[in-house]
């Protein structure tokens, strides 16, 4: 359940919000989610993972991949008609990364202050 709030929040936020509003999202679900540490972090480092990899698809499909291929050119990946690939599934890893640490945050905001309520 964790995972899906996650990523249908984050999916609505972002269209209006910058990027990092991934992060009080996730804390603030994880927080209020009876999940342990190890799920919290999974299942928010998941949601965005799926969620960034298929907006990033999304975007990067219907030019042809241009704007990819030249980031990916600029961060010196290795020269291949797939390397905006790698750029996808690496902007995929990082926001996965920011959710699934903010998560494992809240889940240990829980665990600290509000373990009695």
């Amino acid at each position: 359940m964790l995972f899906i709030l996650i990523l249908l929040f984050s999916l609505v936020a972002q269209f209006f919000l910058p990027w990092w509003v991934i992060t009080p999202i996730a804390f603030g679900l994880a927080a209020r989610s009876k999940e342990n540490g190890k799920k919290s972090f999974w299942n928010g480092f998941f949601a965005i993972f799926i969620l960034w990899i298929c907006m990033a698809l999304l975007r990067t499909l219907p030019n042809d991949n241009l704007l990819a291929n030249r980031v990916a050119e600029m961060l010196s990946l290795p020269a291949s008609s797939y390397n905006w690939l790698i750029l996808v599934f690496i902007t995929g890893i990082l926001g996965g990364l920011v959710a699934g640490v903010s998560a494992f945050a809240g889940f240990q905001f829980r665990k600290a202050f509000l373990k009695g309520r």
